[in-house]
């Protein structure tokens, strides 16, 4: 018993020790062997010998042993022109397994990438092809399913630095592992993942080059989502939205995706059943989706039986922003981000649809149900917006915007639902648009650039000596005291409350259209238009740029800036709030005091300049309110026009510097839009508020950047029209804010528009009036601009006595003359004949060489067949 109790106890005590110096042992011996191997490798001279070591260090690498400096040894010590050929090569022995040699280096490469320091080793990522291979096999043997798994891992290895997925990309891997998940290739769920993360890395570039892989690889999880009738269905919505959210950029391609279908049959299965808010939210995440990629008509028949899943998704889209925006809790819609900007989405589909879409076929019920769940929506939309208004402790995201941009879409095509809400709101909406203008102040750059361009480009003979004069002028302005604080002055008066100064105006009725930009309809008697006489204005920030460069600007210190003297009267008199423009640049933004809020810091700010851009949103909806009195006024009182001022120079800085230009030409037409309704309903304006001398001084000076370009020709146009209407108000004092020179170089362009736009079209026997080419592909979005600047340009022949001469310079007279000649006086519309007698009749009264051209191009008889006795009288006078 002793001697067996003895033993018991040695076999208890003695294992320990004796294991642990094993074990150092063994790692010793691993050690000694790693070396050896590599050892064996380096001094390999054969391929066999290469081989057999390799076979050797497999069965290391994965031992925790192997640090990442053993690991790079390996690599080295292998090469990666051996691993290439290891991966290439289909020649094995006769013996042994045909994918021998790619088990061998994948089970090594597998093993070694685990560090990141390796992983984007040239020996991976050079041999990205060979696995894309790889990874289509359809392994039946074990030794093969873990050849698939070790390449599945190297993928996954590459996926976690930038390097290796753009390797990924070059090589097009994706459109490898779509092939993995139609084919449902071992391993298939893994492709996927793969997928996924180069996505989420590249977004629509991910399929430049494998556009058809994504609609092949999108239809099948389409046909799987309509066909699935488990849980599973509602997780492939969330995969659905991510996928169709990067979408290929193949806007050219005419073939209908084969995938719209089947997603908007299963989207209909779903949304018809009876299904809980877990189950709806992602369903209308799907819908939303689908119609911002593919159109509201993706929702309708052909690809459904009837409009039932297109007012469906309408209603739950209401009943969702209803629930969640009147809930009491302001945090639940940040809560419910996703969802609200899906419904938004789908919301602002629906609206521009019904406005400007194909009728559907709905009888008067289903419209009246549609529009009372709709205003009901936006109820909930302005609701929430006023409770974020008030409320200090909100913190601001881009729900709010998102909120904001959705009600600005609303409001450009609703003008008579919710009226009052949306009037109350409007302060709010001025405020946090001003939060949306970045603030810095106006760049020299962008002007200079323009005024370099304009310099630089082709010009008429009769004109070089004016812009000669006008770049002297320029130089010369390097040293005038009266424009130093220009800049700085524009950005404090922009920002400053004008509640002072809109009383007691006279308003008239003008609509505009905000699809195309053009003024739709305008009351306009011509002559009869009330004009104000000017006040006294400074020099403005285009002045400024021209004279001074973007280093002197940077030299200068805000505050140096706000002591220089400006020589004009109103700097004189704004004189306090030029001294306190460091304060008032921060703070103008959010001046209104439900909007001082300490959440709002500066890095929420930063964000706000990048990201959003409320006021592009709202720009239809104002242009709409400045048509109708009451908005108008509500929208001037709250410093309305301050913010248009400063938000037209910014979009003009972007078109200069050509940034999203498709956005910034459809803001800046626009703005043009909202300063003409001003203008013509509003003229007492125009000399009381000196923005609109900012606007004048941007058109005249920038109007050559846009100017003879097919691609900026309804921009042009407007801003002809704005200018011509701008002279004409304030034609009394212009000479004190704005040079000769630029006025003449305005004018040159507004003859170029204004005598480009028709020609005599000749038949066989006679000729006909007719609109050239380049202005008809844009003539319903410019005709009415051009019946207006014709109409001001008139007067302005009598207000601007240099203007005939720079008609009689630009040989428009006799060209127009031969034109009218030419035609049959009755094939010529009435609205262009008044036009044009307006003209000819105004240069001939004023001028008396003007006349004598006209009078000599035959302007007696074309006074007498056009039945204009006016100009008749006045040729016939000596």
């Amino acid at each position: 018993m002793v001697c067996k109790r003895q033993q018991i106890q040695k076999v208890k005590t003695y294992p320990f020790p004796v294991h642990r110096k094993v074990r150092k042992g063994m790692e010793t011996e691993e050690k000694h062997d790693v070396s050896q191997y590599l050892t064996v490798l380096r001094r390999a001279k054969s391929d066999n010998e290469k081989f057999a070591a390799l076979l050797m260090v497999a069965k290391t690498t994965k031992d925790k042993s192997c640090d990442v400096s053993i690991k790079r040894e390996i690599l080295d010590a292998v090469g990666g022109k051996f691993f290439s050929r290891l991966l290439k090569t289909n020649k094995v022995p006769d013996d042994c397994p045909p994918n021998i040699y790619k088990n061998v280096a994948m089970s090594v490469l597998s093993a070694l990438c685990t560090e990141p320091e390796v992983a984007n080793s040239p020996v991976l990522t050079e041999n990205v092809t060979s696995f894309n291979n790889i990874v289509l096999l359809n392994p039946g043997e074990e030794e093969d399913k873990q050849l698939v798994d070790d390449t599945y891992d190297c993928f996954n290895s590459l996926c976690q630095s930038e390097l290796g997925l753009e390797f990924l990309l070059k090589a097009k891997s994706v459109s490898t592992f779509c092939q993995a998940v139609i084919s449902q290739s071992y391993g298939f769920e893994k492709a996927h993942e793969l997928i996924c993360c180069v996505v989420s890395c590249f977004g629509p570039d991910t399929w430049n080059g494998c556009e058809q892989a994504y609609h092949s690889y999108v239809n099948f999880l389409g046909r799987q989502f309509l066909e699935d009738e488990t849980l599973h269905k509602f997780e492939m919505c969330k995969t659905l939205v991510f996928l169709l959210s990067a979408a290929p950029n193949d806007k050219e391609e005419t073939v209908e995706p084969p995938w719209i279908r089947p997603i908007v049959r299963g989207l209909d299965n779903i949304l018809r059943s009876k299904i809980g808010p877990t189950q709806r939210e992602p369903a209308l995440k799907l819908a939303s989706m689908m119609v911002q990629v593919c159109g509201i008509y993706s929702i309708q028949p052909p690809y459904t039986y009837d409009f039932k899943l297109f007012l469906l998704t309408t209603h739950l889209c209401c009943v969702e922003v209803r629930m969640v925006l009147e809930d009491q809790d302001l945090t639940l819609a940040s809560d419910k981000g996703r969802l609200l900007s899906s419904c938004y989405t789908f919301l602002e589909n629906v609206i521009n649809h019904l406005t400007s879409g194909a009728t559907i076929d709905i009888d008067d019920r289903q419209v009246m149900q549609l529009h009372c769940a709709m205003v009901g929506a936006f109820g909930a939309v302005i609701h929430f917006l006023k409770r974020v208004s008030i409320d200090t402790n909100v913190q601001w995201n881009s729900i709010i915007l998102a909120t904001v941009r959705v009600l600005g879409a609303w409001m450009a095509e609703e003008t008579s639902a919710l009226r009052e809400e949306i009037y109350e709101l409007i302060p709010f909406l001025i405020q946090i648009s001003k939060m949306c203008i970045p603030p810095d102040k106006i760049r020299n750059k962008a002007i200079e650039s323009s005024i370099t361009q304009g310099e630089n480009s082709e010009i008429d003979t009769e004109n070089k000596t004016a812009l000669e004069s006008e770049s002297k002028s320029n130089k010369d302005l390097d040293s005038n005291e009266n424009i130093k604080d220009s800049v700085e002055q524009m950005v404090v008066d922009s920002s400053e409350d004008l509640n002072k100064k809109m009383n007691g105006v006279t308003v008239s009725d003008t609509v505009t259209d905000k699809d195309n930009g053009s003024i739709d309809k305008v009351e306009c008697n011509g002559e009869n238009v009330a004009l104000s006489k000017g006040s006294k204005d400074e020099e403005t920030a285009l002045e400024q740029s021209d004279s001074q460069g973007g280093k002197e600007e940077d030299k200068k210190t805000d505050n140096e800036k706000d002591h220089e003297n400006s020589g004009t009267e109103n700097v004189e008199n704004d004189k306090d709030s030029v001294e306190e423009v460091n304060s008032v640049e921060n703070a103008k933004r959010i001046s209104d005091s439900r909007l001082e809020k300490e959440v709002l810091n500066v890095a929420e700010l930063q964000e706000l300049h990048e990201k959003a851009d409320i006021l592009h949103f709202l720009l239809p909806a104002l242009c709409h309110l400045t048509a109708e009195e009451e908005p108008r006024h509500v929208l001037l009182n709250c410093g309305g026009l301050g913010v248009l001022d400063l938000y037209m120079w910014r979009q003009w800085e972007r078109l200069v510097e050509q940034e999203n230009l498709r956005e910034t030409l459809s803001s800046l037409v626009i703005l043009c839009n909202i300063f003409l309704n001003l203008i013509i309903v509003e003229p007492a304006l125009v000399p009381e508020n000196q923005e609109f001398c900012h606007i004048l001084l941007l058109v005249c000076k920038g109007i050559h950047v846009v100017e003879l370009d097919p691609d900026y020709i309804v921009l042009w146009s407007h801003m002809i029209t704005l200018g011509l209407m701008l002279i004409r108000a304030l034609h009394s004092n212009i000479d004190e804010f704005l040079e000769k020179d630029s006025v003449d170089r305005f004018f040159v362009s507004s003859i170029r528009f204004l005598s480009g736009a028709y020609t005599a079209k000749h038949k066989k026997r006679q000729a006909t009036l007719d609109i050239i080419d380049t202005y008809k592909m844009a003539w319903e979005q410019i005709s009415q601009t051009w019946f207006l600047s014709m109409q001001a340009f008139a007067y302005c022949v009598s207000a601007y006595p240099d203007l005939p001469g720079i008609v009689l310079k630009t040989a428009w007279l006799p060209g127009l003359l031969k034109t009218l000649t030419d035609v049959k006086a009755n094939s010529v519309a009435e609205e262009t004949r008044s036009c044009f007698l307006l003209l000819l009749t105004a240069v001939a009264k004023v001028n008396k060489s003007a006349k004598s051209v006209i009078r000599e191009k035959g302007g007696l008889d074309l006074a007498r067949s056009f039945k204009s006795p006016e100009l008749q009288e006045i040729l016939q006078a000596s």
